[in-house]
């Protein structure tokens, strides 16, 4: 089966597990705003756990799925727009007084409800073989890589 949106620097695609993830949006929110605390502040754990957060998660799910479905030509410049808009956020937040430390635990936090809910999804028997689920979950990996080193370059010095 060909898959589309190939991940940041590495060979592989995010396809299936986007839709996965967008199906169970309740439930991944749920887990996120449940592993919050104690990985960020309770003041940056309280915005993400509002109508904020819940855009921020909601925006980077359609976004997984909007680089799966593209065409490999397209998928640069799909993901240079997003890392661009989540690095606007991010310097937002910094600006705001909010932590970068707090800013990537946030998008980690997201990464282990991700794995709370595709855990969910193998025992319910969804998920994709898995060679082809680990080749995804690289991608998708990669994807949540890219958001902190966002942080991380918004959040240094200049140079």
């Amino acid at each position: 089966m060909p898959v589309r949106g190939l991940a940041v620097g590495h060979p592989g695609a995010v396809n299936r597990l986007p839709f996965i993830l967008r199906d169970q949006r309740e439930e991944l929110r749920r887990r996120w705003h449940d592993a919050l605390p104690g990985r960020v502040s309770d003041e940056y754990a309280e915005l993400l756990s509002s109508p904020v957060g819940d855009r921020l998660l909601r925006g980077l799910v359609e976004q997984l799925v909007a680089v799966s479905q593209a065409e490999e030509y397209e998928v640069p410049g799909l993901r240079r727009r997003y890392a661009s808009d989540f690095r606007d956020d991010v310097e937002h937040r910094l600006a705001l007084g909010f932590a970068a430390r707090d800013l990537a635990g946030g998008v980690q936090t997201v990464r282990l409800a991700v794995l709370d809910v595709l855990g969910d999804a193998v025992v319910a028997g969804e998920l994709p073989p898995p060679g082809e689920t680990l080749v995804e979950l690289r991608a998708l990996d990669d994807f949540l890589d890219g958001l902190v080193g966002a942080v991380l370059d918004a959040a240094a010095p200049p140079s």
